[in-house]
């Protein structure tokens, strides 16, 4: 029996086309941040800040202020004075980008089915975005009102996926051991990492990422609707 459960967020348990959430996402940062770079490339300082949080080894803090360190080394704009200005665009027009996403009905009878076998279940979402930013796509997923133990976002947590560690630090922040827990995802190298440090692994093949790039193999695999079936079967 499993002591916790992750689950993934994006393509797992919300239906988002990863490509177009990038596009939609920058089309509907660009008027906010715009006006504080005349004449630099805020979208290049996000994804190097942002690949810096995904190559984390832990030893620059958070992930939030690995993002922080990244960004304030090539920005002519402190984060900490656009920070407020991140905020008002996660609670406004952040949730435009809820266009390319869909809610799966399937969803919240997983996450029931799950919190059946062991109440430790984690939104094991890749941790390169505030709460405030998770908390929306949650609810673009009609999820918001399930209470997971954790959810990893850049104030919480000092690893992403698909390092180890990542998988590592939310078994001891749950307290548990990692042989005792399952992640669910679709993501053949990031979520399958979690191999890496013993935990049980389902992908879900809905909408599969990354196929060529994984390195474990799961331990169980189906659609989102096999992953309720299985989960029913072990409460």
């Amino acid at each position: 029996m499993y002591e916790a459960i992750l689950f993934d967020l994006d393509g797992t348990l919300l239906g988002l086309d990863n490509d177009q959430f990038v596009t939609y996402y920058f089309k509907a940062l660009a008027p906010k941040l715009a006006p504080h770079y005349p004449q630099t490339d805020f979208m290049t300082l996000i994804g190097t800040a942002t690949e810096a949080m995904i190559r984390s080894d832990g030893t620059h803090g958070l992930l939030r202020d690995v993002f922080q360190e990244t960004y304030d080394h090539s920005s002519p704009v402190k984060f900490a004075d656009l920070e407020p200005v991140f905020l008002a665009f996660y609670e406004n027009e952040f949730n435009q980008v809820a266009a390319v996403s869909r809610p799966l009905p399937l969803a919240p009878k997983v996450l029931e089915a799950a919190a059946a076998i062991t109440p430790r279940i984690a939104l094991a979402t890749i941790p390169i975005f505030p709460r405030i930013a998770i908390e929306a796509r949650l609810r673009w997923g009609h999820l918001e009102h399930f209470p997971f133990s954790l959810i990893t976002s850049f104030e919480n947590m000092h690893y992403s996926k698909p390092n180890p560690h990542y998988f590592l630090e939310i078994a001891q922040k749950l307290g548990v051991n990692p042989e005792k827990c399952l992640m669910a995802g679709n993501d053949h190298r990031d979520d399958l990492a979690a191999a890496s440090v013993g935990m049980e692994t389902f992908l879900v093949s809905d909408d599969p990422l990354n196929s060529e790039q994984g390195v474990h193999p799961p331990t169980y695999s189906g659609t989102l609707e096999e992953l309720h079936h299985f989960l029913l079967q072990l409460a």
